[in-house]
């Protein structure tokens, strides 16, 4: 053999060799990206299988816990949430039997504060969810009573409360009644139109050459004006309500702004003064009874000097003594009162018993401010406000806000700031405290109504009073021998342990019972103040006053 023939016989040896390899490695590449694809697949199927488990899970049940006005409720979506908030909506109003608009809100985790809904996608299981009731545009028809009130007998009553009864369901304000809070900015009314003339040719030369508006007729009018539009927010405006809307005239009308004033409108607010009277002894003449209280034909024998015992509003109570509604008299709503008594005896007629409190609001003001009547008495004349659920309708037809849903949304706010608060708080004051925080130490995931038990007591010694004048605490203690232990007590909460018990004493009277926890107590204690328009004690100022202060 030939070398050509022996170097061309080893090179298709060689080739050989390396084609069987290079087929082996094809074979063991191709095996290994097989494999690997196959176990990508199982992932993907796993991963897919568990999504929808998952997902089907989610469809099978998703749990609320839902919150309407004071009450905490259950519900639960077998088949998922709905698609769009607005059907959500609908199961609410169906699964609550709830007639009017409302608006739902999610607790955020993140920033542990609501949120308005705007897709149920943002929903996640025993997530927390709030319903906000709508406030309604309804006309109400209003049945005028007959000339001859006196011949009017309570069942002619409830033949007109019941005439119409989709009408009637959620009862409007009279018209006479306030229904604003004093605005953070006042809103500069429109005077008429010769003065807004003037005002906009003063301000044009005022802001060319600097040139004051001094005309006397403009400053009546506006003055005039703008008292009216005060009463509106409150019948005594104090300095700094005064100063505020002279302020506000001036960054309207630059042109009113006073040359020689060391503010600009110190002389504006003077004027407001002496015109404000001057509107309430025009009121006065008229009858308007929140001013009619303060003469002196209407005050008792001992108070009969023009300055005192003048009775006014608290800072935050709008309607305080609102005149009748329209077309009512003394005699019609003492008819609707007896009524009222009538049908608070009856279970099931909450729509019907808060229209009739809704009509005899003007009634109760006038017992409660201008007759000072003890809480038994009181209670006897109007055992309908003497539930939860009236208190806090009361609270709102007085300060126009809701009581227990913005009390305790704000305590649960600052709860967390405040128990860190009360476990730095050092002294003997310090000592009283950790010895209530104790408690939560010793069970960190307390439920949010024992937190807020705990951050109200600690709140009344954090202020320097003692709890024991707010709170009594029994123990294997019947509750009539409470009641009885308590009748001299002028303002007092009780809870009750084994049996379980929570209640609130005025003027050494059960005004309610049945209570679920001592935070309730509070916020429905501190309603009754505007409700019975009494004074806070003399021992616990501070701490109503906190509770105020939450709102």
């Amino acid at each position: 053999m030939s070398t050509l023939q022996s170097l061309k016989t080893f090179i298709n040896q060689r080739l050989a060799v390396a084609a069987d390899d290079i087929v082996g490695l094809l074979e063991t590449t191709i095996s290994n990206y097989e494999k690997e694809i196959d176990r990508q697949r199982r992932l993907l199927e796993d991963e897919r299988a568990e999504f929808l488990k998952s997902r089907s899970d989610m469809q099978q049940a998703m749990r609320f816990r839902v919150v309407i006005d004071h009450d905490i409720k259950k519900i639960t979506f077998e088949n998922g949430v709905p698609s769009s908030v607005e059907e959500m909506i609908k199961v609410f109003k169906q699964a609550f039997s709830i007639t009017t608009d409302i608006g739902l809100q999610y607790k955020d985790a993140d920033f542990d504060d609501f949120f308005t809904l705007t897709s149920t996608s943002d929903l996640k299981d025993k997530d927390t969810l709030r319903v906000l009731h709508v406030p309604p545009c309804i006309i109400m028809t209003t049945v005028p009573l007959e000339s001859h009130s006196d011949t009017t007998d309570a069942s002619s009553v409830d033949d007109i409360l019941s005439t119409d009864s989709k009408d009637n369901l959620i009862p409007r304000p009279p018209a006479t009644e306030r229904h604003n809070l004093w605005p953070a900015v006042f809103p500069i009314p429109t005077f008429s139109y010769n003065t807004e003339m003037a005002l906009r040719q003063g301000n044009e030369r005022f802001l060319k050459d600097g040139t004051p508006l001094t005309t006397p007729s403009v400053k009546s009018d506006i003055l005039e004006r703008l008292a009216e539009a005060m009463f509106s927010y409150t019948a005594y405006p104090n300095d700094p309500q005064r100063a505020a809307v002279a302020q506000a005239l001036i960054e309207k009308h630059p042109c009113l702004r006073e040359p020689g004033s060391f503010n600009g409108f110190y002389g504006w607010q003077q004027s407001l003064k002496y015109k404000c009277g001057n509107y309430r002894s025009k009121l006065k003449a008229h009858g308007n009874p929140e001013l009619m209280i303060n003469t002196l034909k209407h005050k008792q024998d001992g108070d009969k000097k023009p300055a005192k015992n003048i009775k006014k509003p608290r800072k935050s109570e709008v309607n305080y003594l609102p005149p009748h509604p329209a077309g009512q008299t003394d005699d019609s709503l003492e008819n609707v009162r007896l009524a009222l008594i009538a049908a608070s005896m009856t279970e099931d007629n909450r729509l019907r018993i808060n229209d009739m409190m809704s009509r005899t609001y003007s009634c109760r003001r006038r017992e409660v401010v201008g007759q000072s009547m003890n809480v038994a008495e009181f209670k006897e004349r109007w055992p309908a406000l003497f539930d939860p659920f009236q208190i806090n309708e009361e609270f709102q037809r007085c300060n126009t806000i809701p009581l227990e849903s913005t009390f305790l949304s704000q305590l649960d706010k600052y709860t967390p700031k405040f128990l860190e608060l009360f476990r730095t708080k050092g002294g003997v004051v310090g000592q009283r405290l950790k010895s209530v925080l104790i408690e939560l130490v010793k069970e960190p995931h307390a439920s949010v109504v024992k937190k807020r038990d705990m951050t109200l007591r600690c709140l009344v010694e954090y202020l320097g009073e003692s709890v024991q004048e707010l709170i009594s605490d029994y123990y294997r203690t019947a509750e009539e021998k409470v009641h009885e232990e308590l009748k001299t007590q002028d303002m007092r909460i009780y809870a009750c342990q084994q049996p379980d018990a929570v209640g609130i004493i005025i003027d050494g009277t059960p005004v309610l019972t049945g209570l679920d926890n001592v935070s309730r107590a509070c916020c429905l204690l501190f309603g009754l103040t505007y409700a019975l328009n009494r004074d806070y004690p003399q021992n616990l100022p501070k701490h109503l006053k906190s509770f105020k202060d939450c709102l």
